[in-house]
């Protein structure tokens, strides 16, 4: 019955994608292989989460979101409402039942490739300082008496060893839950006021998690670079006002500066884009003003401190669209408002970082 049931699946899928990569693709055809790719790209998001590989700090989505962002451009249409990309993929592959990779395979394939290709330039783009960070600490923690680098399961780690087993290859064992960022971040902030050197804040952050009985007695590598930075942006910000590093988990800007600098990034990219979507595309004028007000709404929960829970971007539009469903923002609006919302969070963490 299994086998039966998975056949008439892979079936199903054939058929879709042999009429979505046709000339004249369906709504029907389409909806079905986008969800197979969404499922397929949410298996390996959440594969990435549980090994905590996932960076949501910097991403801040959602992993059905995520999933949807990084799927999407191969979801987008040519001027003759076709998909090059899938098309180009395919052009060459066998979509017959009895294709050798079945055709599933052959999709998975394509999806976990435009995933990790998408995580990789999501990362690049909102942080290209991170890499010189792990580097530095990589080369640090090589040479390092007391600190070791592990992998666990498709993580590294920097472990920490007691200085009386440092000639040990196995490091301490873990012995609770990780330490949150921002606590950690708090410990390092006040060490950095005599500008001190990666190996000092290595040395610093092995001291605190050892300290803590509670926490594990080491930390993954990248959120540890994340810990890092963040500290010294911080401490910098505060140090260029002359105000003294009481407080570190103060905010770098008040509301009213990350409002103001909302209004500008929102303002600038309303003008700069209306000739494409308005003036000479495919949206009227008040479906392009709800656009810019759920961009702010989103811009707002992502970088101004707001109670309850953050919106998606499909609630984001639907406050200002009536009666928006799910189903009409990803057949209709999706690909369009999620560039548009990337554009608006890169100009503001631009105008944010220029300033600091």
């Amino acid at each position: 019955m299994h086998d039966a049931t998975t056949s008439s699946s892979d079936v199903d899928l054939q058929t879709a994608l042999q009429t979505t990569i046709g000339p004249a693709p369906t709504r029907r055809a389409v909806r079905t292989v986008v969800d197979r790719c969404h499922r397929m790209a949410c298996a390996y998001l959440r594969r990435q989460q549980h090994t905590g590989s996932l960076r949501e700090d910097v991403l801040g989505e959602d992993v059905d979101d995520l999933a949807l962002d990084a799927i999407s451009d191969l979801f987008a249409r040519d001027e003759d409402g076709q998909f090059p990309e899938l098309q180009r993929y395919f052009a060459d592959r066998d979509l017959s039942a009895s294709a050798s990779p079945p055709v599933h395979q052959a999709l998975r394939r394509l999806v976990m490739g435009t995933v990790t290709d998408w995580l990789f330039e999501a990362y690049r783009t909102a942080d290209r300082s991170l890499s010189n960070a792990i580097r530095a600490l990589k080369r640090v923690a090589r040479s390092h008496d007391t600190a070791v680098l592990t992998r666990r399961g498709g993580t590294r780690w920097l472990e920490g060893t007691p200085r009386d087993e440092a000639t040990e290859v196995s490091p301490a064992s873990a012995r609770g839950r990780l330490m949150p960022m921002e606590t950690l971040e708090a410990h390092l902030t006040g060490a950095l006021a005599d500008n001190p050197t990666t190996e000092d804040l290595l040395n610093r952050a092995l001291t605190v998690l050892q300290a803590h009985p509670d926490y594990e007695s080491g930390y993954p590598l990248t959120r540890l670079a994340q810990v890092l930075r963040a500290a010294r942006v911080r401490v910098q910000a505060v140090t260029e006002h002359r105000a003294p590093v009481t407080y570190p988990d103060d905010p770098l800007f008040r509301t009213e500066e990350v409002e103001a600098a909302i209004d500008r990034v929102i303002a600038a990219l309303r003008s700069a884009k209306r000739p494409t979507y308005v003036e000479n595309g495919p949206l009227d004028a008040s479906t392009y003003a709800a656009y810019v007000q759920a961009l702010r709404v989103r811009l707002q929960s992502r970088f101004v401190s707001q109670e309850g829970a953050a919106p998606t971007q499909h609630e984001a539009l639907a406050l200002h669209m009536d009666d928006l469903s799910r189903e009409e923002y990803r057949s209709t609006h999706r690909s369009r408002f999620e560039y548009l919302n990337r554009c608006a969070r890169e100009r503001l963490v631009e105008r944010l970082q220029a300033a600091t």
